[in-house]
């Protein structure tokens, strides 16, 4: 009973500094925050913080990494078939959305810039790229600098599209290329056909 209760606190502990460091973030580059203020922010003692973490910089990855986890957890689950990506892509981008507010600052300026690298191993596992060749990572990296674009565009409207709209764009992006894409973007009634 005693070890539930402690992890328990434990979790809590770093919820709350997980919270406080994304508030934080809102209004400051991840540079400008010490542990100070984010123990402040939290309600935490700085030793506890030091207990769970080396740094704000440690505690930004394992935020990242807990998105990252997510995100492999979705793409494991959905099984192959004939429109895998692009329901693989909706149930991302609802994650996505759910976790607005998150994304929006880990995707910011005060953002930390490993998030990018994040995306990429994730679009790198979406149109399973086993090449490690030079000009696959340029495609990869292309892909990437879209994907991240468009998710910021879309989760900064207040009024919105549907993941599942936006999954449709995607899933033409990835498959058919730009310029069918541009072609299909004024028409939403043959985006639903594809």
């Amino acid at each position: 009973m005693k070890n539930e209760k402690e992890d328990r606190r434990l979790k809590m502990t770093r919820r709350l500094l997980k919270d406080a460091l994304v508030e934080l973030m809102k209004t400051r580059s991840i540079h400008e925050i010490s542990v100070k203020k984010l123990c402040e922010t939290a309600d935490v003692n700085r030793s506890t913080f030091y207990r769970h973490y080396e740094s704000q910089y440690d505690l930004c990855q394992e935020i990242l990494d807990d998105v990252s986890a997510e995100i492999y957890v979705l793409i494991e689950r959905r099984p192959a078939g004939p429109n895998r990506l692009r329901l693989l892509l909706t149930d991302i981008l609802t994650y996505l959305e759910e976790e607005r507010e998150l994304i929006l600052v880990l995707l910011s300026k005060n953002g930390n810039l490993n998030i990018g690298e994040m995306f990429s191993k994730i679009v790198g596992r979406l149109i399973q790229e086993d090449e490690t060749t030079e000009m696959a990572a340029y495609c990869t990296q292309f892909i990437t600098a879209g994907v991240t674009s468009i998710v910021w565009l879309w989760l900064n409207k207040e009024d919105r599209r549907s993941p599942k709209d936006i999954a449709m764009l995607m899933n033409v992006l990835f498959l058919h290329g730009v310029k069918k894409a541009m072609l299909l973007a004024g028409r939403d009634d043959l985006l639903d056909s594809m």
